[in-house]
């Protein structure tokens, strides 16, 4: 398929996003058009227009003249990240449980029971409970038919992914409570217990922000 403007666009637009959530562009890392054309082989325009794309997510800030700034992560951020999830997430499963995928709920607590079998102290391991995390929140968020609600949560997540990849890859013991977390909350919806799956969740995301403060005060 011939590239154009547009696909390329898109292309420049996934992969940077990709890299800044999987933090291999750190926050506060200064990046440059040229280097993003070098390494996505694109023009100037497609990334100009990806970039501007990610600012309006508030992943990058563009200055003119001097470049283009990863956003830190701050306490505030943080903050707001779970505060946003507390009022989202236990409403979502309370209010759309019936849509979740529970064909997809089921795929996920068998990965997430195979990897508390194993032995975790690396940092590629530490990507793999993210990723897990990410995909289950996403999958109880994706039963919501509120358009809205989806928007704001997935510019969430992704902010989410870039926190606990960057302030937990060193905190084993949180990523297996956590992960047994997700299988008493995945386990709960599963048997169409949902009152107790809305306090399941709001432990879990309590748990996740202690967690998320603690390791980037350390």
């Amino acid at each position: 398929m011939k590239k154009t403007d547009t696909n390329l666009k898109q292309i420049a637009y996934e992969t940077i996003k990709q890299k800044i959530i999987q933090c291999e562009y750190r926050p506060g890392d200064i990046l440059s058009e040229m280097m993003l054309m070098e390494e996505i082989d694109a023009s100037r325009t497609p990334i100009r227009e990806a970039l501007n794309m990610l600012a309006q997510e508030q992943l990058i800030q563009i200055i003119p003249k001097k470049g283009i700034i990863v956003l830190p992560l701050t306490m505030k951020e943080i903050a707001m990240t779970f505060e946003a999830r507390m009022l989202m997430e236990p409403y979502i499963i309370e209010t759309y449980s019936k849509y979740i995928d529970m064909e997809k709920l089921h795929e996920l607590e068998t990965k997430t029971e195979t990897i508390l079998n194993q032995e975790i102290h690396e940092q590629k391991d530490s990507i793999v409970f993210c990723t897990i995390d990410d995909k289950l929140h996403r999958t109880i968020a994706n039963a919501c038919r509120n358009k809205y609600l989806n928007m704001n949560l997935s510019q969430i997540y992704d902010q989410n992914m870039r926190i606990r990849i960057l302030g937990e890859q060193n905190i084993w013991e949180r990523h297996k409570v956590a992960a047994r977390e997700h299988l008493e909350l995945i386990r709960y919806i599963e048997s169409g217990d949902i009152p107790s799956a809305v306090a399941a969740i709001r432990v879990h995301l309590i748990h996740s922000k202690e967690a998320a403060f603690s390791s980037f005060l350390m």
